[in-house]
Order: structure tokens, then C-alpha cells, then sequence
């Protein structure tokens, strides 16, 4: 058992893009660091987003336990109404909860989803969505410090289109504050585990993912600069480690590049299954005779007459036609603007699963009908308004669910397989974190990783 445990959060950093940017030398801090582990590739949950891996990073647990199925979800018994999750939604609990329950204390910084700030034996400063600073910070004696930092809690995106070297100079300005803000927490509180996550990256990867893939972008240059930053903030909050201590580094899920946005929707809306009156963008609004609707990015629900009040399909009816929509979406194409089955272009989602093939726990019931996942270049979008089922806007870059990062100091590779290394998955994050300092709480989703790290954690 290692004496502390810090992971590092590097948001949407995939493991493939950290592993070549240290290569080239414009991350060597990271480099040096991976020489001295192992960086396992990580699996996120599905749907591939923030809120939902997040919400398994924290517990251990998959959303049917956690309760985090989306950035949206359905309140549960209450029809057609929809809340933006946060942590009072949570329900397991947290890692600052099970460390705790073993007499650890947490510094948890920055993490997604974290918002309030709970009352804790500890530190925690919420990440996003934050609305109020005076409510995402725990204790609130830090309150004062955070704001001497200048510290934001994310990054004010702004016209990006139209002045991305404004947007990229918010975003080093933001990471900035953010670490100066860790470091001072993470060297003047005591802490047993520690997490400090940098979401710069995810706000990057979003908007100039053109710019970090093509050595031709105008931004390119600037855009290596920018992880030539990121190394640095990571290098000073891993220097805050001792000889003894367990090192992690962490991410989300991967990211990839994006060209068109596939609007579900507005595609059920022309294959009939969604009313012509259903543009309004209110839920609350759902016509009776649609039978079924998107939420994001790629949840669908079937209109059951037993779980919302203007729901017309028995149990029967909407089984048949979750088979029917499943594999139509499996056979769609997008060529331009257009969609269909019979389009001369490439497919827009990759898979399609139904919430018992991802999910097991006494919240199963409160899943979508059916999961999509897109296919590479495509970004899935649940929102109402539009008619257009094809569209494109001002994101370069989407996440996806391989590729991910988990790297654990002192570790050693696995025997890899005949298709490369095998992906862990963020239910094992947790568990692995919390048996770094010694605590093993039972019932957890995951498993432990990669073995002993330098501090002879696990």
C-alpha cells in the first residue's frame, strides 16, 4: 500500500494522441512518465460522454447503479420531465465516500458532475457544469484562494468560428489559473488520495481537432503549444508526488475527428415515428401519437403507455418497433444532407444496443430503449429543433468510446493479445484508484488494474 495516491484527469486525451505527441517530443514531461509505467487503453462507458464516464470514475459502478445515464435524463416517475444530472443525482457513492468509510481523506479537484460541492472530510471543488463557484467549493474556507488564482471553473468558449486564437488563448489562460489552484491545494492539504483534472483538453479536442490532426492548419503550431502547456501543468501536479506515492494519469474517453452531426430526431421525425408537431424542442410537448424520441446524444425512448401518460405503445408494440428502428439505423447512410437506406454514402452509426447487452443494476429500468453509437466522422445529437437529419456546425472534434487513457507509474504491460493490448474499462478506475491506498470497498463493478505501481500499491 502506496502512503498517498494522486490521479491526474487529462479530459478526452486519447491514449493513441498522448502517446505520439510525447514521441515527437512536444509532451516530454508525459513522456518521461510513460517510460516509467504502463498506459493501458481504456474503454469508456456508453453513452461516450463526460457526465456518464465521469459518474463511473467516481464509483465504480455502471449507470444502471450510479443513476448518470446522460447530460439530460428523464426524471424518473415523472413523465416527460428532464433535469441536467449532477451530484445529487448520484446513487453510489463517490470516492471521497469510500476512502473516507476507511479513514482516507480525498482532495478531489475539477472532476465533471461533481456539482454541488458535498460537505467532506476533504476537498472538493466541482467541476463542470458549475453554475455558482460559491457552491462548488468544499470547505469553504477556499472559497478566498481559488479567486486569488483567478481560477474559472471551464473555459469561456466564446465565438471560436470566429476567432479561434481568442478561444485557444482562453483555454491556456484557464489551464493556467486551474493548476496554480491544484498545486497550492494539493501542497497545503493533507490528502490520502488525490484527483485534479485538467478539462482544457476536452474544450480543444471539440473546437480545433482540424488543428491538431493537420500540420497544415494555421493553428497547428499554436495548437502544440497548447499540449506543450498541458505537459507542463500535468509535470507540476505530478512533481507534487513522493518516491512512495502511486501515480495515475486518466481520461474520459478518446476523441476523433467530426464532419457531420446526425440528428436523431429529425430522422425518426421523417421515418414517421415522430409526430410533425414535435419540433418545439419541449419534451414536455410530446404529441401523443409519437412513438419515439431522442435524448443526447443517441438515447431512444419508445412512447410505452405504461411508463409516460401520453404514451400509446403496449409493451408489445414497442418491442417490435425497437427491432424495427434498431436495424434500420444500422443500415443508414448519409451522403451530403441526405439519409436513408438507399444513399450512396458512408454509415452513420456503428452499433446499436439495447440497455441489458451495457447495463445491470435496479436502475435498468430507467435506460432508453435503445443505445447508438456513431460511426467514425459522425456525431449523434439527441435536440429537438431542425428539420434536417444531416448537419454540420463549428465542432471539428467528437468523443469516442475506445481509446480512452489509463497509466499507472511502476506498472508493467500485460501480454498483449493478437489485436494489441486489451482496453480496461472505467468501471476498473475505482477500484484500482482506492486499493492504491488501501482501501477495498466490496461491490464495486470493477476489478483492479495493472497490478503494483511504484509505490507498491494494488
Amino acid at each position: 500500500m502506496a502512503e498517498r495516491a494522486l490521479a491526474i484527469g487529462l479530459d478526452g486525451m486519447p491514449r493513441t494522441l498522448l502517446a505520439e505527441l510525447a514521441a515527437d517530443g512536444v509532451m516530454p514531461r508525459l513522456g518521461a512518465l510513460l517510460a516509467e509505467g504502463y498506459c493501458a487503453p481504456l474503454r469508456a462507458p456508453v453513452p461516450e460522454i463526460s457526465s456518464t464516464s465521469w459518474a463511473t470514475f467516481l464509483t465504480g459502478t455502471n449507470p444502471a447503479r450510479h443513476g448518470i445515464f446522460g447530460f439530460t435524463d428523464l426524471v424518473p416517475d415523472e413523465g416527460y420531465r428532464i433535469c441536467f444530472p449532477n451530484l445529487l443525482h448520484l446513487r453510489e457513492p463517490a470516492l471521497w465516500a469510500l476512502a473516507s468509510a476507511a479513514g482516507r481523506r480525498t482532495v478531489c479537484l475539477n472532476v465533471p458532475g461533481t456539482y454541488p460541492a458535498p460537505a467532506v472530510d476533504g476537498v472538493v471543488v466541482s467541476g463542470f457544469v458549475a453554475p455558482r463557484i460559491e457552491n462548488a467549493v468544499t470547505p469553504d474556507r477556499l472559497l478566498p484562494e481559488l479567486r486569488r488564482f483567478n481560477y474559472e471553473l471551464d473555459v469561456e468558449v466564446g465565438d471560436v468560428a470566429g476567432d479561434p486564437p481568442g478561444f485557444l488563448a482562453r483555454a491556456e489562460r484557464a489551464l493556467r489559473a486551474r493548476t496554480d489552484a491544484m498545486v497550492h491545494v494539493l501542497t497545503q492539504e493533507p490528502w490520502d488520495l488525490g484527483i485534479a483534472v485538467l478539462t482544457e483538453t476536452d474544450r480543444v479536442h471539440h473546437f480545433l481537432w482540424r488543428s491538431v490532426e493537420d500540420p497544415a492548419d494555421p493553428l497547428h503550431g499554436a495548437v502544440l503549444d497548447f499540449y506543450r502547456l498541458v505537459d507542463e501543468c500535468a509535470g507540476r501536479l505530478a512533481d507534487i508526488c513522493r518516491p512512495e506515492d502511486e501515480l495515475f494519469l486518466v481520461s474520459d474517453h478518446g476523441f476523433g475527428p467530426v464532419d457531420r452531426q446526425f440528428y436523431l430526431n429529425a430522422w425518426l421525425r421523417e421515418a414517421g415515428h415522430l409526430a410533425d408537431t414535435d419540433t418545439t424542442g419541449r419534451l414536455a410537448d410530446l404529441d401523443g401519437r409519437s412513438q419515439a424520441f431522442a435524448l443526447d446524444p443517441a438515447r431512444i425512448y419508445l412512447h410505452r403507455k405504461h411508463r409516460f401518460p401520453r404514451g400509446g405503445l403496449t409493451d408489445a408494440e414497442a418491442d417490435a418497433l425497437t427491432e424495427e428502428i434498431a436495424a434500420e439505423l444500422l443500415r443508414l447512410r448519409g451522403d451530403g444532407t441526405r439519409v436513408g437506406t438507399d444513399v450512396d454514402g458512408p454509415l452513420l452509426v456503428s452499433a446499436v444496443h439495447r440497455p441489458a447487452e451495457l447495463y445491470h443494476g435496479p436502475l435498468l429500468d430507467h435506460a432508453a430503449d435503445l443505445l447508438a453509437l456513431p460511426a467514425p466522422g459522425v456525431q449523434l445529437r439527441g435536440a429537438f429543433g431542425g428539420t434536417a437529419p444531416l448537419r454540420t456546425d463549428t465542432l471539428t472534434g467528437t468523443h469516442t468510446r475506445e481509446n480512452a487513457l489509463f497509466y499507472r507509474r511502476g506498472a508493467t504491460p500485460p501480454p498483449a493479445g493478437p489485436d494489441g493490448p486489451a482496453s480496461l474499462d472505467m468501471l476498473d478506475v475505482a477500484p484500482t484508484l482506492l486499493a492504491a491506498v488501501g482501501v477495498h470497498p466490496l461491490g464495486l463493478d470493477g476489478t483492479v488494474a495493472l497490478g503494483a505501481g511504484g509505490g507498491g500499491g494494488g
